[in-house]
């Protein structure tokens, strides 16, 4: 027996229902990809920073729909590749997959412009004079000479003498960097030269700087400060600092990557940003690795897992982690556990491994690490000819600096809990600023 009321109802709830479906919004750049493309898109992606084109506006970014919709869907863009795990980041730039979701379908229905009263207010970004990001800096250095790597020279470290000669003590907050040249600077390490062996190392070499892919010549040098294209860290908060040593140089080293085969000039600056006599210095950072130097990883190999722990030695509070590789890494990831607990947790995870992006993740909050904790590097090398950027998958490889080579190792920067300075720092004396940052920077 048929029900006409019955079958009415379901043919209005039908017919009501449908346009809700068939006429629904289209996606619009102005109100749906804009809001995503400022946060998540744009740190990297205007004038004067590292993207190779800017996203600025609908005109600049029409051209690369197709090319931004296969980006993110892959999840290559933006180059965030680390996964906070049970810690989460500041900043943390990963894309949920709502927003990936809006970004591929404005590309499917054609990218459209929409309404322009839709678009979001422009969002302004923080730079200060030279395009410096922290704040304005309390010192400006840079390399003595232009530096020229040669279209031949695919891989190469080199390092350059920075000198302070201060006779006292400084505390960094932050260091910032700036690439000369984004083409071929791939990453920098900024060390303080505690042995004073650089200068005879490089006034040894008829060019800017020295090679410096062995940096055990140069005895004693310590890591400052790490830097790959994209990264700025925050300055650190109040009562924490890293101490530059009276009487101290720096070395810049730079790992310049040059695949363009053609001559390429680099002369790239650092800003330091110092704690004044303001603030009272109670904690020194540091930066501690968690390395496995014994890799052992056969020639055609896919898959290769190396495991590395390191034990907390006393009560630490962490401020970021990081992982580094070379080119046939995969994947890289650092793991905590807490004394008296069989639970890991996830403190970074790498899955897809990027040699082009490697950041420093900073945590949100703080994370208490009790002695005892034990901290666990765990990474995944593809040796086999599948791997599109493998050198050569002939090779048996072991641990080296060079890209040919490998690394595996993950770390973080942290301050012990029981440590109370009670330092005063000494800013940094008008002459000495106006030395050295006059000594090798052209004016604008």
């Amino acid at each position: 027996m048929h029900h006409p009321i019955r079958f009415s109802l379901r043919l209005a709830t039908v017919l009501f229902a449908a346009p809700t479906a068939c006429f629904a919004a289209p996606i619009t750049w102005a109100r749906d990809v804009m809001p995503i493309v400022q946060e998540r898109c744009l740190e990297c992606h205007r004038p004067d920073q590292v993207g190779p084109f800017s996203l600025t506006t609908y005109e600049q970014a029409r051209p690369w729909a197709k090319s931004m919709k296969q980006q993110v869907a892959s999840r290559k863009m933006p180059p965030y590749p680390g996964n906070p795990g049970g810690i989460e980041f500041h900043g943390d730039m990963n894309l949920s997959q709502a927003e990936i979701d809006t970004i591929v379908g404005w590309v499917d229905q054609g990218a459209a412009f929409g309404n322009k009263a839709d678009l979001p207010p422009e969002k302004n970004f923080e730079t200060f004079e030279g395009g410096w990001r922290l704040g304005e800096p309390d010192l400006v250095l840079q390399t003595a000479e232009p530096f020229t790597v040669s279209g031949e020279i695919s891989d190469l470290y080199q390092c350059f003498l920075i000198p302070l000669g201060l006779d006292y003590d400084v505390w960094l907050k932050g260091v910032e960097f700036q690439a000369g040249n984004n083409e071929v600077a791939h990453h920098f390490i900024l060390f303080e030269d505690m042995g004073g062996t650089f200068p005879s190392l490089d006034d040894a070499s008829p060019e800017p700087g020295c090679e410096c892919a062995d940096m055990d010549k140069i005895a004693g040098a310590r890591i400052v400060k790490m830097w790959a294209p994209g990264n700025v860290s925050p300055l650190r908060g109040e009562g924490i600092g890293n101490k530059l040593t009276a009487g101290k140089n720096l070395i810049l080293q730079a790992h310049f990557y040059n695949s363009t085969g053609i001559d390429q000039v680099d002369q790239s600056r650092i800003a330091l940003h110092v704690a004044g006599p303001d603030e009272t210095i109670d904690k020194r950072i540091r930066l501690q690795l968690v390395s496995q130097m014994m890799l052992d990883i056969p020639a055609g190999n896919p898959h290769v897992d190396h495991e590395m722990q390191i034990q907390a030695m006393k009560d630490m509070t962490l401020y970021s982690v990081g992982g580094h590789m070379h080119l046939r890494g995969k994947s890289i990831g650092q793991w905590a556990v807490l004394p008296d607990s069989a639970e890991e947790i996830v403190m970074l995870d790498i899955p897809e491994y990027d040699f082009n992006w490697q950041l420093d993740y900073v945590f949100e909050e703080p994370w208490k690490a009790p002695k005892g904790t034990k901290f666990i590097m765990r990474s995944v090398h593809d040796n086999s000819a599948e791997n599109p950027v493998n050198p050569d998958p002939s090779l048996n490889v072991k641990w080296g600096l060079y890209s040919k080579d490998e690394m595996a190792f993950t770390g973080h920067y942290y301050t012990f809990d029981d440590e109370k300075l009670g330092i005063t720092p000494e800013a940094i004396r008008p002459e000495d600023v106006a030395r050295l940052n006059g000594a090798n920077i052209e004016s604008d």
